[in-house]
């Protein structure tokens, strides 16, 4: 994240973690009710009918932004860079034969 120049917040406090969570509770709870009165029973009509239930549920319970203001960056790394960015990195030493270990194996 440091990379990217991006800071991270966790929702330590209590109240914070309450809030998402009581959003996805409500979501969940209205996606199931709402399946059930439109009939649906199948994965594939509950994916083909997901869109339509989103751009309602946003008409209803979206909320304006406090600031109009984008503040959305442009993203400056190539598509390999985020790549290698966002991977999977472990640190490891080089030893005196310059070799490595990771997991069990030693890597030449």
């Amino acid at each position: 994240m440091n990379e990217l120049n991006i800071t991270g917040i966790c929702a330590n406090a209590g109240s914070a973690k309450g809030c998402a969570e009581r959003a996805n509770q409500t979501l969940q709870d209205r996606l199931i009710k709402e399946m059930r009165l439109e009939g649906i029973s199948s994965i594939e009509a509950a994916n083909a009918w997901l869109d339509t239930f989103i751009a309602d549920f946003n008409r209803r319970f979206a909320r304006p932004a406090k600031s109009p203001k984008d503040l959305n960056r442009p993203v400056a790394e190539s598509n390999e860079e985020l790549d290698d960015i966002f991977a999977w990195q472990k640190l490891r030493k080089l030893s005196k034969t310059l070799t490595f270990r990771y997991g069990k194996m030693i890597y030449l």
